[in-house]
C-alpha cells in the first residue's frame, strides 16, 4: 500500500512540475507574440517612411530636371 501512495505522490508532484513548466511556456509564448506584433508595427512604419522618402526623392528629381530645362 505504501508503494501505491508513493507512486501517487510522485505522480502528483510531476503533474505540478509540468503545470509550472506549461505556465512558464505560455508566458514566453505571449511575450514572443507581443514582440512579433511590435516588430510588425515597426516594419510597417519603416515601409511607410521609405515610401515617403522615395516620393520626396522623385519630387526633388522632377524639380531638378525642370530647373535644368529652364536654365538650358
Amino acid at each position: 500500500m505504501t508503494s501505491l501512495v508513493d507512486r501517487h505522490q510522485r505522480a502528483t508532484d510531476e503533474i505540478a512540475a509540468l503545470r509550472t513548466q506549461l505556465k512558464e511556456r505560455e508566458v514566453r509564448i505571449r511575450e514572443s507574440e507581443r514582440e512579433i506584433e511590435d516588430l510588425n508595427a515597426r516594419r510597417a512604419a519603416t515601409g511607410k517612411r521609405l515610401d515617403q522618402l522615395i516620393e520626396e526623392l522623385d519630387r526633388l528629381d522632377a524639380e531638378l530636371a525642370r530647373s535644368k530645362d529652364g536654365d538650358g
